[in-house]
């Protein structure tokens, strides 16, 4: 299920796959037009006042005008599109154009314009003067002109999008709900039904290296578990998705036998729990909820750049990263061991944990906006926000770690004493938060 959902991320973010199929249809509807619209007839033709009736040379010019105009304002849109990815990328960031190239209603406006395109240029090469006025293809022409006016209805819904989808705001907005739709895909429902007590197996393990370089997209551990319940092994799995990897490593170690006696492992086993490992270019979202949250605090860095200088988007970034904490609260985390059908404990994984999900999500915007009061103060209040909302433990002592790297930073920030007296009241609020739900932790979730 993950690798399906690793390839559909990937082709999802292809720009040319949509408007591919929009050419598939439109040269399929110009063939059928083509080939049945004669059946019409004169008289439904000269009836129908919305259908083309004229004879071959005007049908002709017809087309090679529309066929023009449409093709100026393809490039238009190409151009714009081209224009908004540069802001994009100096603004928000070079690694979100993958999130403008995978937006559908982008691909499906170039689709329109591409396949109308090469809908009048098979319709326009079918007609010449040796057609009568019975054989020009009435229907294909009108359909041809249709599809020219909702090209330019598109192009002004092209714009209206495109300039909504560079503000900051709508880009937060946008990536907070991929991120919480992550969050439901990634994170279990249920917790592990095993208890999740063991570290590491005991004896002596044959470590092995991956020898490949690049992210870790996707782990099969439901296709490791099975391999090692098939030759009575334990596997300790040191990778994650979303790390980068070089060739050599110990990436996986191998446990043999019920005791853990080091026995060398057939090349064929080896080959097949490396096949298990899928290694890419770039990280996804297929397993790697960190990389979700990467996009939004690296807005939020930019904007905090000397160059840009922008705390409310940066505090934006924040309000949005804390309501995705708060779901990631709300669920278990990912599986650390798979136990066979026997119930027998075959893996150990390495597997991201809330604490390292608000690391990556707060730890970088506090070092950007050392000198900020306004984002050191709103970091503080989404961290007493999610105090109210811990299910474990655990969780209870991320947020203090967080909260003692903030108040250091706090009190090497460059401000006022009234900017002090008002961030340290926040943390004052933020600890008190902590310190009563730290003696009486709510409950995970059933």
């Amino acid at each position: 299920m993950d690798k399906a959902r690793n390839l559909f991320d990937i082709v999802r973010s292809q720009l040319w796959l949509l408007p591919l199929i929009f050419s598939g249809l439109a040269a399929l509807l110009a063939i059928l037009l083509i080939s049945y619209g004669h059946l019409l007839g004169p008289d439904v033709v000269r009836g129908a006042w919305w259908l083309y009736s004229g004879e071959a040379e005007t049908a002709r010019q017809l087309l090679s005008s529309l066929l023009s105009g449409l093709m100026t304002m393809t490039s238009l849109v190409v151009s714009v599109t081209f224009v908004i990815l540069t802001l994009a990328a100096n603004q928000l960031g070079p690694r979100l154009i993958s999130h403008f190239m995978a937006d559908r209603q982008i691909q499906a406006v170039l689709g329109l314009f591409i396949g109308t395109i090469l809908y009048l240029i098979l319709v326009l090469r079918t007609i010449s003067d040796t057609l009568g006025a019975d054989g020009v293809p009435h229907l294909a022409i009108s359909a041809g002109s249709l599809l020219t006016v909702i090209c330019l209805m598109a192009l002004l819904f092209y714009i209206h999008k495109v300039a909504r989808l560079i503000i900051a705001d709508n880009m937060i907005h946008a990536l907070h709900r991929d991120l919480i739709s992550t969050v439901g895909e990634v994170l279990p429902a249920t917790p592990p039904s095993h208890g999740e007590d063991v570290a590491r197996f005991a004896g002596i393990g044959e470590p092995v290296a991956l020898g490949k370089v690049g992210h870790v997209q996707v782990i099969d551990y439901g296709a490791l578990t099975r391999i090692a319940a098939e030759k009575d092994l334990r596997i300790d799995v040191a990778v994650r998705a979303g790390q980068y990897l070089l060739s050599q490593g110990d990436h996986f170690t191998i446990f043999s036998g019920a005791g853990g006696d080091g026995t060398d492992i057939d090349d064929e086993t080896i080959a097949a729990l490396r096949g298990c490992f899928t290694i890419g270019l770039q990280n996804t979202t297929a397993q790697d909820l960190e990389y979700s949250i990467r996009q939004l605090t690296e807005i939020a860095v930019r904007a905090l750049s000397p160059g840009i200088n922008d705390p409310f988007t940066a505090v934006a970034v924040v309000d949005r990263l804390a309501a995705s904490f708060e779901a990631v609260q709300q669920r278990p985390l990912p599986y650390r061991q798979y136990h066979d059908d026997d119930g027998v404990l075959r893996l150990i994984v390495n597997r991201s944990d809330y604490r390292h999900m608000l690391n990556t999500g707060f730890r970088s915007i506090r070092q950007a906006g050392a000198d900020q009061p306004l984002v050191l103060m709103r970091i503080a209040a989404r961290l007493a926000d999610l105090a109210h909302s811990v299910r474990s433990p655990d969780q209870a002592d991320a947020l203090r770690e967080q909260l003692a790297a903030l108040e250091e930073t706090v009190e090497k920030c460059h401000s006022i004493e009234q900017d002090q007296a008002s961030m340290q009241a926040y943390l004052s609020e933020t600890k008190t938060v902590l310190a009563a739900v730290g003696t009486e932790p709510a409950s995970q979730p059933a």
